[in-house]
């Protein structure tokens, strides 16, 4: 118990060693990226922070926004763990969504969303599980590595969403299908908020299960030691092409539930459009990057990944910065953290070998 203890405090602190200095260091950056361009910094930190928490709408909607990131990460959690860089979660994100709306759009007004609901996540999570399971496949059969396979399948999953929207599903001008009625789509927890509390529900209880497989069970332990040594795992008696098929699966029907949040939460438009995933599934492989496969943190991480684009639209709108800022926000302090990471494990081994 008191080895755990000091391995959890050890791992924080780490965290914050990292983290801390990179988040100072973007900041300085974005900071001299704002004044460049004769922005005033602190002014735009301030319409940022009033754009993403000023309001209870605007809080209910950065949770919401969090909860696709949160399903996504949570996914990634168990591939990152066992080794498996699952870059088509992106696609699987879109499959989920487009899945669930092959009920969503046939739904009438006098549908029992009580029953009409479940199925939509369900068969998100079938769609999302299956094309993860053609990147495993490829992997354990083909020999395919899943970053080529996961890429390739993004790409096929976009263009099958175009064909649909322009095409047999396609309603109006534009890419779109026709906005779907209101039993398809999750309730509001209270009118003026886009609380739901079906999205709230599905996304923590996922994590909390994840969480539990990771810490709690014989499978998590396996998942570990392939992400230390796939071969030496297979060893030592895991069934290591059993283990890559189930959790890119698990991780795929996390993302499909995902994709069906972005298309019938109450922040979303109630329709399928193209580009629809927003880049969700590689937001979430940014969080689990972020805290380093660490469970306890990605809720935490979501959430202020949430903020980002809800806080820039107040940038948008009243400095006339373009919203991409908080993209380059975001990735960039993933990438110092890395950096920090890398330097503090050089210095590590070099204070070892000494």
């Amino acid at each position: 118990m008191t080895t755990l203890i000091r391995t959890s405090t050890n791992r924080v602190a780490n965290l914050f060693v990292t983290l801390l200095p990179a988040l100072f260091v973007v900041l300085v950056l974005i900071g001299m990226i704002l004044s460049s361009i004769d922005k005033d910094p602190a002014l735009a930190a301030r319409n940022f922070i009033e754009g993403a928490i000023g309001s209870d709408a605007r809080r209910a909607d950065v949770l919401m926004m969090a909860l696709p990131m949160l399903l996504c990460a949570s996914g990634l959690l168990l591939t990152f763990t066992a080794g498996l860089w699952n870059i088509g979660v992106e696609g699987q994100v879109t499959m989920g969504a487009i899945f669930a709306t092959i009920i969503a759009k046939e739904v009438t007004s006098d549908a029992n969303s009580l029953l009409v609901i479940p199925a939509e996540f369900i068969l998100a999570m079938i769609g999302g599980a299956l094309w993860a399971a053609v990147a495993a496949i490829l992997k354990t059969k083909g020999n395919v590595n899943e970053i080529f396979g996961g890429v390739a399948l993004n790409f096929i999953a976009t263009n099958v969403l175009i064909y649909l929207l322009t095409g047999p599903w396609k309603s109006g001008t534009y890419p779109q299908t026709a906005v779907f009625e209101q039993p398809a789509l999750l309730p509001r927890l209270m009118p003026g908020l886009s609380l739901s509390l079906p999205a709230i529900l599905v996304a923590v209880t996922s994590f909390v299960l994840v969480f539990f497989i990771l810490r709690g069970t014989r499978w998590g332990l396996q998942l570990k030691a392939m992400g230390k040594s796939e071969r030496s795992a297979y060893l030592l008696g895991v069934r290591t092409s059993r283990n890559v098929l189930l959790s890119m699966m698990l991780c795929g029907a996390l993302a499909g539930l995902a994709g069906a949040l972005l298309v019938l939460s109450p922040i979303a438009r109630g329709r399928l459009l193209t580009g629809v995933s927003g880049g969700v599934g590689f937001l979430g492989v940014l969080i689990v990057m972020l805290v380093n496969t660490q469970a306890t943190w990605v809720p935490i991480v979501a959430l202020f990944f949430a903020i980002v684009p809800i806080g820039t639209l107040k940038l948008q709108n009243s400095m006339t910065l373009d919203a991409s800022l908080g993209n380059v926000f975001q990735s960039a302090l993933v990438l110092a953290v890395l950096l920090a990471n890398g330097i503090r494990s050089r210095l590590q081994k070099s204070a070892s070998i000494k």
